[in-house]
């Protein structure tokens, strides 16, 4: 594989990894505090926050992943970053956040709220408060950590239909951790708009250009 494509998750990795030492400073301020009518409010203003930070985040891995995609098809670096400033926008984001996605199955907007609720459900219904944050805390890790992926993977795809490609191969990441469902895939050539949706979470199966001579 090109060795950009192997660059391609070091951003969200970067992502990942400063949006979970946030989340676990921010949920672990709720430990120990004592709620007042106003838990819920608390509970969803802390999680729409969180959301607005991880939005800003995912623009910038879709910038750096349109920019990465776009060296392996060997586009003029100029040229990709005028293309990227056109293709990875907020609206881009935005657009990507509010409908259904094909991996997690929901949308992350409506998930986020159903999340802050069923959190402040679960502290006004348990003595084990912390129990609960930890266990929400986990959750909403997972959820932000996976999108984080899908949008690595929307930016190269789009980078890659700017580009022209009209077909891509599926690559199994040999990581120890690779599914059956993957490794079925590897090899298999597939039509750049038809490509199969990721089988499961975590998945970081990648697409090789596949050019024409």
């Amino acid at each position: 594989m090109d060795t950009k494509q192997l660059k391609m998750y070091a951003a969200c990795d970067k992502a990942i990894k400063e949006l979970n030492r946030i989340f676990l400073e921010a949920f672990g301020r709720l430990k120990g505090r004592k709620f007042d009518r106003n838990l819920v409010k608390t509970i969803l203003e802390l999680y729409r926050k969180l959301a607005k930070l991880a939005r800003k985040r995912y623009y910038e891995i879709g910038f750096e992943a349109y920019l990465l995609a776009m060296a392996v098809c060997d586009i003029e670096p100029k040229k990709a970053a005028r293309m990227a400033e056109k293709a990875i926008t907020a609206e881009w984001v935005d657009m990507i956040l509010s409908q259904t996605d094909l991996v997690t199955l929901y949308r992350f907007d409506t998930e986020t709220e159903r999340k802050a609720y069923r959190l402040a459900e679960a502290l006004e219904a348990t003595d084990d408060r912390d129990y609960e944050v930890n266990k929400a805390l986990r959750f909403w890790s997972q959820q932000v950590g996976q999108y984080a992926i899908n949008f690595t993977d929307y930016a190269e795809t789009k980078a890659f239909e700017d580009a022209g490609v009209e077909m891509a191969e599926w690559v199994a990441v040999r990581d120890g951790r690779q599914c059956n469902e993957c490794m079925a895939l590897d090899g298999q050539v597939f039509s750049i708009k038809e490509f199969p949706a990721k089988p499961h979470f975590g998945c970081r199966c990648r697409k090789r250009p596949v050019f024409r001579d």
